[in-house]
C-alpha cells in the first residue's frame, strides 16, 4: 500500500494555523455538523434514462427557486454567513448545469451566478459520475466544458463523485489542469471496499506528483437511510448522533467537523432537510448543524486536513474499481464504444490534416451508403458540433448507470429493456457519427492537394499505385512513422490484410492484396520472427517462439494455453449463497469457488497464408462446457496471425455467444513465460504497476485497463511482453481470481487473462447478453526492457491505429501531408478541427520529464511549446490561404 506522510508542495498553500484540528492534548471531539444537500446523479437506474437526464436539467431551475426563497432578489449575502437552516444545494455533477447555462437567457444565468457567489448553490467539476472506462481525451473533454461555466462567472473548485468504487489515476492530473484541487468521493462500499475507513481524508498523488485532497465520504445514501431528505427529524437525530459518536471513538480521525449527506438516487430537490437542522440545533446546541455547499464543506475540511499534518496520509496510485467487472455484462457494446472513440480520434486527424493541406474537396457520393465515401461535406461548425456530440455520447456511456434498478432481478421487464436500449443508444449514436466523420475526413484528405517536394524535409518516398484498379489507402494519424498490420473489407464481400509502413501524418497507397490461400490442416506455422504451435487437445497455442532471440512466450505449464477460452461455472451443489442471493457476490461472502474449464477444440487447426502474413486458426465448442448454451451452436473461432516486417502478433476471438440466464464468465488465456512478473497497466492518463501502485483495498481481483499491459520480470533481467486489447478492457493478472476478493496481489508468473464477459453483478448491470463479435488483441516481445512509456505508446497505437480503406480511384495525396511534430518519440498527438477553421494540435507527454516540442506545418515556422511530464500542451494552426 503506497502511502507517505503529508508534506507541503510548492503549489499548495501552507496549513492554516487557525484551523480547528485535534492535538495530543485535545480530546477528539466533533464541534459542528455540516449537512450537504444534493441528489445523487444517476443517468437512469430509478427510471428510464430518457426521462432522468431531462429531469436533472429541470432540477436546476427548481433549485434556484428554492434557494431564492431564502435569498430574495437584490439581497446578496457573503458566502459563509447566514441562517444555519437556509436552503443550500450542490449539483453533484456539472452536466445538468452546463445544459442549463446553454439553454437559458442571461437572466437565469445571473440567478445561478448570484446564488453560487452567495454560497447557497454549489457547482462541481466532474461531468458525470464516471467509471474507469473514459480515456484521457474523454476526461479532458468533460473538464474543458467547465470553461463555459467559468466564462459565465460561476466558480468551480471541487469535484464530487458518488457510488463508484474507483476512478482512474490520471484524473488527478486532469483535475489539476482544470483548476480542481479537491475530490469528494461518496463511495458506495456495497460489493467492494473503500481504501480507508469512511469518512477519511488523504492527499491523492498523481503520476506526475501533483496532488488533490480527497474527502472519502460516507455513502451518499445515508441521507435517505437516516431520514434526512424526508425530514424525519427523530430518526435523523438518532442516526447523526450515532455517527458523531462513532467518529469521536475512532482515534484516527483528526477532524472536528462531521460531514453528512442529504441526498439519494435522483431525489427531487425539496427543503425538508431544513427541518432536521432546526430540530438538531434545538437539542444539540453544543454541536451545531448547518447546511453547506460542497465548496464550503471542503474549505473547512481542507483547512483541518492541512493543520493535521502527517495524520492525513499521501496515497499514490490507481483507484482500481471493484465494480468494473460489471462492464463485462455488455461485451459487445464495450467493443463498439472503443471503436467509436477510435473513429472520433481518426476523424479529428483526417479532417485536421485535410483542412491544413487545402485543395479540392471530394465529390460526394450520390447514395447515402455505408460502404461509400462521403455523401455530404460538413462545414467547420458542423464538424465541431458532431465531434462534440460524439464526446457527449461517449461520456454518457462511460457513466456508471448501466440500466434500471431491476435489470438483474427482472431482466425481462419493460423498464429494464427501456433502460438498456437507452444506454445502448449512446454508444451506437457515437459509433454512427464518429464513423461517418472518419469516412468524410478520409475522403477529404485523399482529395487534398498533392504533397510537394520540400514539404517535409527528409520525407520517404510514397508507395506507387498505378492504373485504375482498386487500391488500399492507409492513413497514419499520428506523429511518428509506423509499420503495422491493417485489415480491410473489400467490396463488402471479403477481407484482406497487409503490413504497411506509413510516414508520420502521411498517406500510403498500394494495390489491394490478393485473397489469402488456405494451406490446409496443420498444427504449426512459421513466418518472419515467429514459430507457433497449436495443440487442439489443449485448446490453444502451446508454443510461440521468437526466432531472433530464442524467446519462448508461452508457459506450457499453465492451466490453459495461449488463446484458449476458459469458462467459469458454479459447481453442481455449490453451497455459496450467490445463486440464490446475487447480492452476496461480495467481499463479505468470499467465493464462490468456480470450476474452470478450457473450451475444447473441434477438429484440427488450419493454416492460411496471405501477402506478408500467415495465420493458424482453430474452432472451439463453447456450448460443450458453458452452461445454458444451446446444442448445435456455431463454433467460436480463434486465429493467431504472424507477419513479415514486424514482430507484432495478432490474436482474434470470433465469439459466438447468445444470451444466457444464470451465472456465466469467460476468459481468454495469455500465459506468458515471464517468471515472477510485474504487470504495468495502462489507465486513463497514467501507467501503474498492479498491486504496487494502487490505493489500499482497491480491486486486485480484476482491472479495467485502457488498452495495454506490460508483463515484465520483477528482477529486471529477461524478456518482457507488451500486450494489448482492442475491444475488451477487463483483465485478471497472475491467475483467474474471480471470487477471491484478495487484499494483496501475490507474486507469480506472467499469466494474463482477458475477462471477456460475465454477469456476476446483482443490480444495474445486465443479467444476460449476446456477446457474438470478434475480439482483438495485439502483442509482441520486448528484449531490451519495458518502461511505462512503452506501455503508453502501445496503448495509444491500439487506440489510434493506422486507418485503412479500399478505394476505387487513386488518391490525390500520397506521402507526407506536411505536419511535423518533434521529438516524435516523446509525445502523443491528437488533432482537432475547430469551428473557426483552425486546427488544434494537442501534445501529450506520456513520460515523467517535460518535453520541449515543436510543431511545424510544411515550410512554415516552428511553434515551440513545453509539454509538462504527464501533461499536455496545445498549438493552434491556421490553414495557409
Amino acid at each position: 500500500m503506497p502511502h507517505r506522510g503529508c508534506d507541503d508542495r510548492a503549489d499548495e498553500p501552507s496549513p492554516d494555523p487557525c484551523a480547528a484540528a485535534t492535538t495530543e492534548d485535545d480530546e477528539m471531539r466533533i464541534r459542528e455538523v455540516l449537512l450537504l444537500p444534493h441528489t445523487h446523479h444517476d443517468v437512469g437506474y430509478t427510471h428510464s434514462l430518457r426521462l432522468v437526464d431531462a429531469a436533472h436539467l429541470e432540477q436546476v431551475g427548481v433549485v434556484l427557486d428554492l434557494a431564492e426563497t431564502d435569498l430574495p432578489a437584490g439581497h446578496d449575502l457573503p458566502a459563509r454567513p447566514g441562517a444555519p437552516d437556509a436552503f443550500r444545494w450542490t449539483f453533484e455533477v456539472a452536466r445538468p448545469v452546463l445544459r442549463f447555462v446553454a439553454g437559458v437567457d442571461e437572466r437565469d444565468v445571473a440567478r445561478l451566478r448570484r446564488l453560487v457567489r452567495a454560497g447557497r448553490v454549489g457547482v462541481t467539476g466532474g461531468y458525470l459520475n464516471a467509471t474507469t472506462l473514459p480515456s484521457a481525451a474523454e476526461l479532458d473533454a468533460g473538464y474543458e466544458a467547465l470553461g463555459t461555466l467559468r466564462a459565465a462567472g460561476i466558480d468551480v473548485r471541487t469535484e464530487q463523485h458518488g457510488d463508484v468504487n474507483g476512478i482512474a489515476w490520471g484524473v488527478v492530473e486532469g483535475m489539476r489542469r482544470a483548476g480542481l484541487t479537491r475530490l469528494l468521493m461518496a463511495l458506495n462500499p456495497d460489493h467492494g471496499r473503500p481504501p480507508l475507513p469512511q469518512p477519511s481524508a488523504f492527499w491523492w498523488e498523481g503520476v506526475s506528483g501533483a496532488r488533490v485532497l480527497v474527502w472519502l465520504s460516507t455513502h451518499y445514501g445515508v441521507g435517505e437511510e437516516w431520514g434526512i431528505v424526508d425530514g424525519r427529524v427523530e430518526q435523523a437525530e438518532a442516526a447523526v448522533t450515532a455517527f458523531v459518536a462513532g467518529l469521536e471513538a475512532r482515534g484516527d480521525h483528526p477532524f472536528t467537523t462531521a460531514l453528512v449527506h442529504a441526498g439519494n438516487d435522483n431525489r427531487w430537490p425539496t427543503a425538508r432537510f431544513t427541518d432536521v437542522v432546526r430540530h438538531w440545533n434545538a437539542r444539540h446546541p453544543d454541536v451545531p448543524m448547518r447546511t453547506a455547499t460542497v465548496d464550503e464543506a471542503l474549505d473547512v475540511l481542507e483547512a483541518q486536513a492541512r493543520a493535521a499534518g502527517d495524520a492525513v496520509p499521501v496515497l499514490h496510485g490507481e483507484w482500481s474499481d471493484w465494480w468494473a467487472h460489471g462492464h463485462g455484462s455488455t461485451a459487445r457494446e464495450l467493443s463498439v464504444h472503443r471503436e467509436a472513440r477510435t473513429f472520433a480520434l481518426a476523424a479529428g486527424a483526417s479532417h485536421g490534416l485535410a483542412r491544413l493541406r487545402g485543395g479540392p474537396a471530394p465529390v460526394p457520393a450520390e447514395v447515402v451508403g455505408y460502404r461509400r465515401l462521403p455523401w455530404r461535406l460538413r462545414d467547420a461548425a458542423h464538424v465541431e458540433r458532431d465531434l462534440a456530440l460524439v464526446e457527449e455520447d461517449l461520456l454518457l456511456f462511460d457513466e456508471h448507470t448501466w440500466g434500471s434498478w431491476e435489470s438483474f432481478s427482472k431482466p425481462a421487464s419493460t423498464l429494464s429493456h427501456s433502460a438498456w436500449t437507452a444506454k445502448q443508444a449512446f454508444v451506437y449514436e457515437a459509433w454512427d457519427l464518429a464513423r461517418d466523420l472518419a469516412v468524410e475526413g478520409l475522403g477529404r484528405l485523399l482529395a487534398a492537394a498533392p504533397a510537394e517536394p520540400g514539404d517535409v524535409d527528409g520525407a520517404p518516398a510514397a508507395p506507387e499505385a498505378a492504373g485504375d484498379a482498386a487500391r488500399l489507402v492507409v492513413v497514419n494519424p499520428v506523429e511518428r512513422e509506423r509499420t503495422a498490420p491493417v485489415e480491410v473489407e473489400v467490396a463488402g464481400a471479403r477481407r484482406v490484410r497487409a503490413v504497411v509502413t506509413v510516414p508520420a501524418f502521411g498517406v500510403a497507397a498500394l494495390p489491394v492484396p490478393a485473397d489469402p490461400v488456405v494451406v490446409g490442416p496443420a498444427r504449426a506455422v512459421a513466418l518472419g520472427s515467429w514459430h507457433a504451435q497449436v495443440d487442439p487437445g489443449r485448446g490453444g497455442v502451446v508454443s510461440l517462439r521468437h526466432g531472433p532471440t530464442g524467446t519462448e512466450l508461452v508457459d506450457d505449464t499453465a492451466p490453459a494455453p495461449l488463446g484458449a477460452l476458459v469458462v467459469e461455472r458454479l459447481p453442481v451443489g455449490s453451497a455459496h449463497p450467490f445463486p440464490r442471493e446475487p447480492k452476496r457476490f461480495r467481499p463479505e461472502d468470499p467465493g464462490p469457488a468456480f470450476d474452470r474449464v478450457v473450451v475444447p477444440c473441434t477438429g484440427e487447426p488450419e493454416v492460411t497464408r496471405g501477402d506478408g502474413w500467415a495465420a493458424i486458426a482453430w474452432a472451439l465448442d463453447l456450448a460443450a462446457v458453458a452452461p445454458g448454451l444451446p446444442a448445435g451452436l456455431p463454433p467460436t473461432r480463434v486465429r493467431l496471425v504472424l507477419h513479415e516486417g514486424t514482430d507484432l502478433v495478432d490474436l482474434e476471438v470470433a465469439l459466438t455467444k447468445p444470451p444466457v440466464t444464470g451465472p456465466e464468465s469467460l476468459h481468454v488465456a495469455f500465459p506468458f513465460a515471464v517468471p515472477d512478473a510485474a504487470f504495468r497497466c495502462e489507465t486513463a492518463g497514467a501507467v501503474f504497476t498492479a498491486g504496487d501502485e494502487q490505493l489500499p483495498a482497491t480491486s486486485r481481483d480484476w482491472y479495467s485497463v485502457q488498452h495495454a499491459v506490460g508483463v515484465v520480470p520483477r528482477a529486471g533481467a529477461g524478456p518482457a511482453v507488451l500486450w494489448g486489447t482492442v475491444d475488451a478492457p477487463l483483465v485478471q493478472l497472475g491467475r483467474i481470481r474471480t471470487g477471491e476478493w484478495v487484499a494483496d496481489l501475490d507474486r507469480g508468473p506472467g499469466h494474463l487473462y482477458s475477462w471477456l464477459l460475465n454477469n456476476l453483478h446483482f443490480t444495474n448491470f445486465q443479467a444476460t447478453q449476446d456477446a457474438t463479435r470478434a475480439y482483438r488483441y495485439r502483442f509482441t516481445v520486448a528484449e531490451d526492457g519495458l518502461t511505462a512509456v512503452d506501455v503508453a505508446d502501445h496503448g495509444r497505437d491500439l487506440a489510434l491505429p493506422l486507418q485503412a480503406r479500399a478505394v476505387d480511384a487513386a488518391p490525390a495525396l500520397v506521402g507526407p501531408t506536411g505536419l511535423v511534430v518533434a521529438p516524435a518519440d516523446e509525445v502523443h498527438t491528437e488533432l482537432r478541427p475547430l469551428p473557426d477553421g483552425s486546427v488544434r494540435v494537442r501534445l501529450r507527454a506520456p513520460g515523467d520529464a517535460p518535453v520541449a516540442a515543436t510543431v511545424r506545418w510544411a515550410d512554415g515556422p516552428a511553434h515551440a511549446v513545453e509539454v509538462p511530464g504527464h501533461g499536455l500542451a496545445d498549438v493552434v494552426l491556421t490553414p495557409p490561404r
